[in-house]
């Protein structure tokens, strides 16, 4: 009957052991990674899900940049600068609470160079706004305002998806919950014998 004993205590303890530590599996920009567009987001994938309270932090060569949003969404914690990134060395650190419950802190870094290309970009639509009428400019000005304050309205009333949860966590609720039966079948089954 000890040995039955034991066996359960092994089963009770054997899915919380085997439950691993979430850990950072991909990012967007990636680790040393060159930026020659505008970016408009930071995203950190993780391996298994990520709790509320998770954060991030973006420094440019130093200097504190602000995010106006850090959002987790499951596996994925995504963090949108409040303004447009200048050119320079940008480090991201970040402290997550995995699903299991352990803290996980790490950083990255990549490089943005997206001025060159936006000034030559700018360059080229001043030049073909100068060719066109002013009215032309004006009426296309005006919808371009109304699409991005739209498309800026419904970005900041979506909530993020609050996260699924997770097969694992499940699983272990599940033998957790057949080993504590097993565990009171074998007291009865003890008891009964005496």
């Amino acid at each position: 009957m000890k040995k039955t004993l034991i066996l359960l205590s092994a089963l009770l303890a054997f899915p919380l052991a085997a439950q691993a530590h979430s850990t950072l599996e991909a990012s967007t920009p990636a680790e040393g990674a060159v930026i020659t567009e505008p970016l408009e987001q930071i995203a950190l994938d993780f391996s298994a899900n990520i709790e509320q309270g998770s954060t991030m932090a973006l420094s440019v060569d130093g200097t504190a940049v602000d995010f106006s949003e850090v959002a987790v969404m499951d596996d994925q914690l995504i963090g949108t600068p409040a303004e447009e990134l200048e050119d320079g060395s940008y480090v991201v650190d970040y402290e997550v609470l995995s699903e299991d419950g352990h803290p996980i802190e790490g950083s990255l870094a990549f490089e943005l160079q997206a001025g060159e290309e936006e000034a030559v970009s700018e360059e080229a639509d001043e030049a073909a706004a100068a060719e066109e009428e002013p009215a032309a400019a004006e009426a296309e000005a005006e919808e371009s305002e109304q699409t991005e304050a739209s498309d800026m309205e419904q970005a900041s009333s979506g909530e993020p998806e609050a996260p699924s949860e997770d097969a694992g966590s499940s699983l272990t609720l599940i033998i957790a919950g057949i080993a504590i039966i097993l565990l009171i079948g074998a007291v009865v089954l003890m008891r009964r014998k005496r």
